[in-house]
């Protein structure tokens, strides 16, 4: 009798277990996966009055050697965006590029112009969203340290990058942000032909930095099928261009967003 009940309440945990961990899982994976082993940015103490959100951008389908499924534009015009709550200094933010870490099938040159490009994507739908070229820096990681970084490192395999965004909880201001793409994965600057290319197998940088970019614009990533043509799409895929232009509610949202 006493085996039988004693099997019964580790049946019984076990299955409490499931039930505990699994809405946890996803928190824990975008908590924890999104950045090497030997450091986590959420986890630093912080000064009073700091927050620290992350964003981390996969493919929809995580599969091994596998760098997400493209798909061409439908619809742009959906209306949906979400705001992450914090905005821009009005004087605008300055961020730096780590050249070191550019991958050689890119080159420092050309990872430049494609970071400018994307920041300069959101400053078209919105004037009052500022980025200025701060020139490189040697920040190898992301950190609260004061400069708002834009790099390659390695990450988890199921991440195409990561934006970390540290804000003032008085005010909403943004007091830094950070930007990390994978270094594990295959990367290029294709030429604007067509929103889906396959050749070289390899995600776009100003593509995914566009979508990157959002978040340091203030916006929440979305992730209904309604919205899967908007920049703000939470999924992202090899030879994806599409995410280069705002679709309606990117625009709508970088406009609600202050200042």
């Amino acid at each position: 009798m006493m085996m039988k009940l004693r099997y019964r309440l580790v049946g019984l945990c076990c299955a409490a277990g499931i039930l505990l961990v699994g809405p946890f899982s996803f928190a824990q994976s975008q908590r924890r996966g999104a950045v090497s082993i030997e450091e986590d940015p959420l986890e630093d103490r912080l000064p009073p009055g700091i927050k620290v959100r992350a964003f981390i951008h996969r493919p929809r389908v995580v599969e091994p050697n596998h760098l997400g499924t493209c798909t061409a534009t439908t619809d742009a015009t959906v209306t949906d965006y979400g705001l992450a709550g914090w905005h821009l200094p009005s004087v605008g933010i300055i961020w730096k590029l780590n050249e070191s870490s550019v991958p050689a099938s890119v080159g420092s040159s050309a990872a430049r112009a494609a970071v400018t490009s994307a920041f300069d994507t959101w400053s078209a739908a919105d004037p009052q969203k500022i980025f200025v070229d701060g020139g490189s820096t040697t920040v190898k990681a992301a950190k609260f340290d004061g400069t708002n970084a834009i790099l390659w490192k390695r990450l988890s395999p199921s991440t195409i990058g990561v934006t970390y965004v540290w804000y003032y909880t008085a005010t909403g201001e943004v007091a830094e942000v950070d930007t990390a793409f994978n270094s594990r994965y295959p990367w290029a600057i294709f030429s604007s032909s067509g929103e889906c290319q396959s050749t070289p197998d390899a995600y776009d940088v100003q593509d995914i930095a566009t979508h990157e970019f959002g978040h340091w614009v203030g916006l929440d990533d979305l992730y209904s099928d309604a919205d899967k043509d908007l920049t703000m799409y939470g999924f992202g895929a090899g030879g994806e261009l599409k995410k280069r232009t705002l679709g309606t509610g990117d625009a709508d949202g970088a406009n609600a967003v202050a200042p």
